[in-house]
């Protein structure tokens, strides 16, 4: 069932124990008693069959694990493991550990995927022979009305196939995101390009995916919406609103521009002009994320943030 803190170690022996799948659907789950069942639901109705879900419950407080050991009765391809609460970063990482997918598939636990997800990827993974990323295209729901509700998609018919490289320079336009895990399925071996998670609360994706795209040969992008994306959730760390949480997602997000100009220049793919292009791109997201501050913070952050 939910072996605890000291099976985490052994994650190898559990790697060799499970036969390989074709995916692993990894869930970093902390309180998520109003949402875990639509996710898992969504998971387990999918057209194609050759996968695993594993649920990394993080210390949750709420009926969540009671919630996951009811699916465990029911389903075989539901593995749950439980820790103290950690944090999302060393979850998900825990998560991919103890998976034993050749892809990857990040889903928050508020979220959900459409039935024909994995169909699409295993034959893009047939097609385009094995691509070290798959992305795919998300709906946002319950989406700010002003905001552009297309900026997580891109798809461009002449761009499906890229190198890693071209596609963080097609990707880089302003006002679009890409740096978010649950827009991709990623090959096990992509995650051997880095060497370690960063620690951060919020926004490790931006400083982890740019450098797991620049490190890969092959990108594939498809015109499949694939994920829906519940914005404002309730309770995420990212829609806290206080001024200590808009304070520390700064700090954050600070830290993970330097995690990510700092290891992309360590890529043995990247040329100088390449780099100049990345930390351009990076120098502009800063930017805009200082903008969006309120005016004392900008004030107490100026320094940190570089602004004269």
């Amino acid at each position: 069932g939910i072996p605890a803190e000291p099976l985490f170690r052994s994650w190898l022996t559990f790697s060799i124990y499970f036969s390989m799948t074709q995916f692993s659907i990894v869930i970093p789950v902390y309180n998520a008693e109003k949402s875990i069942r639509s996710c898992l639901d969504s998971i387990l109705v999918q057209t194609f069959s050759d996968f695993e879900i594993v649920v990394i419950n993080d210390g949750s407080k709420d009926s969540t694990l009671a919630i996951l050991r009811e699916y465990l009765k029911n389903t075989r391809k539901l593995r749950v493991y439980s820790f103290e609460n950690s944090g999302v970063s060393i979850t998900r990482q825990r998560g991919i550990n103890l998976s034993n997918g050749e892809y990857i598939i990040l889903v928050d636990s508020d979220d959900t995927i459409n039935p024909n997800l994995l169909e699409n990827l295993y034959s893009s993974i047939q097609r385009y022979n094995n691509p070290d990323i798959i992305r795919y295209q998300a709906k946002l729901l319950n989406d700010s009305d002003y905001k552009d509700h297309n900026r997580y998609n891109f798809f461009d018919d002449n761009k499906v196939v890229l190198s890693g490289l071209d596609a963080l320079k097609e990707w880089s336009i302003p006002g679009k995101k890409y740096a978010v895990y649950w827009l991709f399925a990623f090959k096990r071996t992509v995650f051997s390009n880095v060497l370690f998670f960063p620690d951060l609360k919020c926004h490790e994706d931006i400083a982890l995916i740019p450098l797991l795209v620049a490190a890969s040969k092959s990108v594939v992008t498809l015109s499949y919406i694939g994920y829906n994306y519940t914005c404002n959730s309730q309770g995420s760390i990212t829609n806290t609103k206080s001024k200590e949480a808009e304070r520390s997602r700064a700090k954050d997000f600070v830290k993970a521009y330097k995690y990510a100009t700092q290891n992309f220049a360590r890529l043995f793919t990247v040329s100088p002009l390449d780099y100049e292009f990345f930390v351009s791109d990076f120098d502009r997201r800063l930017l805009d994320k200082y903008n969006s501050l309120s005016k004392d913070l900008q004030e107490e952050l100026a320094e940190l943030f570089g602004i004269e």
